[in-house]
């Protein structure tokens, strides 16, 4: 760790030292139009005075101010500046521009309407970034947004739409009409009624937002019939002509139908039961987010044939002598079938790199620990990763890994920016993101494209649902109490199993769920019994165990109260009856007698374990003490980023990017995890591996593999 931050204390120090400089600026290469004169869009850097920036554009200062008067006051960092292109105390104004009116000028035209759409800043985030995310222009974000010359972190700004009007295009007036929403309308319902676009309405009722209300009052435009010469405004995208041999497109937004999203409904299971494609409806709607909701109403694309160039006829293959064995089809299921070739690979981690631009070089008593650096919560999944890499490539495995900072928590930036890439299309595997909301993105971008996704932390069924490119590493609880019930029902076959909450509402469901897969398992000579602590105490698994049978008495609770002195208990009847104890896997957390736990031959169940005495493990661990000169930890996602890696680049390698198909004859055993994977319907695919460990001479035991 020490060598870590050695090396990012010297790869700042030249950012000091150019700090301590005095600061030279640099002519803005933005240069926007607006109302006929095109101006420089100038970003104040930290340190830059009205002097020099004047200096660098040839003006003055005075002109400066005359142009932005509201930094008559002074000038503050990322204020941003519109400084008049070729502007000098001797020039007069463009004779061809002087006098015109906003309507006579042949260029982009600003709505200053906003949309309704609003983009919370996130660090290092400027206005040219932001106009370049959402596809308009500074000026429109900034007419948009008056008063908010400069960003600040978690400040919220209005995002401009774009529409382009062509020739014999409708423009909207406001006239003398006024409609009052009734329940249930939509905005679209309403230019429906009237014959308007949306667009029209959001012109005709500046403010106006998609969150209507019943009773709200809008002004409803004339529709008139302009010629013009491709007027653009910063209201909805131009439309790209389609090539020729395209067979489908998407029509304007105005050719659309309305769908409600349905509860647990994704991206992808809309576009297929629509038939149309993810890009479709990402498209047709522009901000939405993978994060569906019940209720939300989005857009449907209507699908339009298009003409498809005629081919050349195919010419007819030579004749081939023929023979009486019939063609061999190469089995895509065996190993080494995928060829020899360069394999790509996204791996997208939340290193959180905006949060690691800077250095405090204080006292050794004023420096943050290591842990305080969110950049490094995802490094040794990182580090574990490149260990997999390395061995597969010595192996013969060729590949690009593309490695990207991802979003964390509720933010999406990022990942908008990253699945912009065209390269992304490209890529054979990918691995992350590790959060919800980006992952949802990725996901429908996967299933648009085809390619296998893998998600390294979630438990939640729902993100395989109808996405049959999804693998998701962790099991659900549910499948861990399945394979515990597995365990048990093979391991403990005439056992007297007691089931034990500690009320009626603490894990009632977890309960069931087990009763149900040991069932399942049950070849019908182990006996299952159920307790509920708050209302019969001790006597409620105590006066349920049977001497002369193998007791498995499964504590479905945590409590710290209650744990510590029933585990007494236990331990002392151990006279009378033959008892295995079963746990949560938060126990490890606890403060437990592992006197106690040990007696009661205690097992737990969890996703992950690892074996320090396994011959693999103790490699491992040398592997990465020599290369990153740290200590790989469970909990810090080493021994994961490793397996995950290692198996999904070696299916691969082996099998290439249709590996999936050949699932059923791949089992393998990682470091800390077991891959089992099982297509679940109309979805992706689950790991069904589950650890079942105990103690065994006070270490922990591997005990269902």
């Amino acid at each position: 760790m020490k060598r870590r931050l050695l090396i990012l204390v010297l790869g700042l120090l030249p950012v000091l030292f150019l700090h301590a400089q005095e600061q030279k600026v640099k002519r803005s290469e933005i240069i926007e139009t607006l109302r006929g004169v095109r101006y420089y869009i100038h970003f104040v850097g930290q340190g830059e005075t009205l002097g020099n920036i004047a200096a660098a554009y040839e003006t003055t200062p005075g002109e400066i101010i005359r142009q932005n008067p509201e930094i008559s006051q002074g000038l503050k960092a990322n204020q941003v500046l519109k400084i008049e292109v070729g502007k000098s105390l001797e020039k007069e104004p463009d004779p061809e521009t002087q006098g015109r009116t906003r309507q006579d000028i042949p260029t982009q035209v600003l709505s200053e309407t906003p949309s309704g759409k609003v983009h919370v800043i996130e660090p290092k985030e400027t206005w040219y970034g932001i106009s370049r995310l959402y596809q308009v222009s500074v000026k429109a974000l900034l007419a948009a947004n008056p008063g908010k010359d400069t960003l600040k972190i978690g400040m919220k700004i209005n995002i401009p739409e774009r529409i382009v009007l062509s020739e014999k295009t409708q423009v909207q007036q406001p006239g003398g009409l006024q409609h009052t929403i009734a329940a249930q309308e939509t905005l679209y319902s309403i230019s429906k009624k009237y014959k308007v676009t949306v667009d029209a309405l959001y012109e005709a009722n500046p403010g106006l937002t998609e969150n209507i209300q019943a009773g709200q009052v809008l002004n409803i435009p004339v529709v008139v019939q302009q010629a013009s010469q491709g007027i653009e405004t910063d209201r909805q995208p131009k439309e790209k002509p389609e090539p020729p041999t395209q067979r489908t497109d998407y029509t304007l937004p105005d050719n659309y139908i309305e769908y409600t999203v349905q509860k647990k409904e994704t991206l992808y299971a809309i576009a297929r039961s629509h038939g149309v494609e993810v890009a479709g409806l990402m498209e047709a709607n522009p901000g939405l987010t993978g994060d569906l909701k019940k209720g939300q109403v989005i857009r449907i694309p209507v699908k339009v044939n298009k003409p498809v160039t005629p081919h050349e006829p195919q010419k007819p293959a030579a004749e081939t002598e023929q023979t009486d064995e019939p063609a061999k089809t190469p089995d895509p299921c065996m190993p080494g079938s995928a060829g020899d070739r360069t394999w790509q690979v996204a791996l997208l981690i939340p290193f959180q790199l905006e949060q690691a631009d800077s250095i405090g070089l204080g006292d050794a008593g004023s420096l943050r620990v290591p842990s305080d650096y969110r950049s490094l919560d995802f490094i040794q999944f990182y580090e574990g990763a490149l260990l997999a890499i390395d061995s597969l490539s010595r192996t013969g495995l060729k590949v690009k890994v593309n490695v990207f900072d991802a979003d964390a928590g509720e933010h999406t930036s990022k990942t908008r920016r990253l699945l912009a890439k065209p390269e992304m299309k490209e890529m054979d595997l990918i691995i992350g993101p590790f959060f919800a909301k980006s992952f949802e993105l990725v996901s429908a971008f996967a299933a648009s494209h085809s390619i296998p996704l893998v998600n390294p932390l979630s438990q939640r069924a729902e993100i395989i649902a109808d996405n049959p490119y999804v693998f998701k590493v962790q099991p659900s609880p549910w499948v861990q109490y399945n394979e515990l019930a597995r365990y048990l029902a093979n391991g403990f076959p005439d056992a007297n199993v007691l089931i034990m909450t500690r009320n009626a509402e603490e894990n009632a469901g977890v309960a069931a769920s087990f009763k149900t897969s040991l069932s399942r398992y049950n070849q019908g000579s182990i006996t299952v019994k159920e307790s509920v602590y708050s209302q019969s105490a001790d006597a409620g698994v105590l006066n349920k165990l049977v001497s002369g049978r193998q007791n498995v008495v499964v504590l479905l609770t945590s409590d710290k109260a209650l744990l510590p002195a029933l585990l007494r208990k236990l331990n002392d009847a151990r006279s009378t009856y033959n008892i295995t104890v079963v746990g949560l896997p938060d126990w490890e957390s606890l403060e437990l007698d592992s006197h106690y736990l040990l007696n009661l031959n205690t097992h737990l169940f969890n996703p992950w374990f690892v074996d320090y005495s396994s011959p693999a493990v103790k490699n491992f661990v040398r592997k990465f003490n020599e290369r990153f000169l740290a200590e790989p930890e469970l909990d810090k996602y080493a021994f994961l980023g490793y397996d995950i890696s290692f198996y999904f680049l070696n299916n691969l390698f082996h099998y290439g990017r249709g590996f999936s198909r050949c699932l059923s004859n791949i089992e393998h055993q990682g470091l800390s995890t077991g891959f089992t994977f099982r297509k679940t319907e109309n979805g992706g695919f689950e790991n069904a591996a589950s650890s079942v460990y105990g103690l065994v001479d006070y270490k922990r035991r591997l005990l269902n593999r």
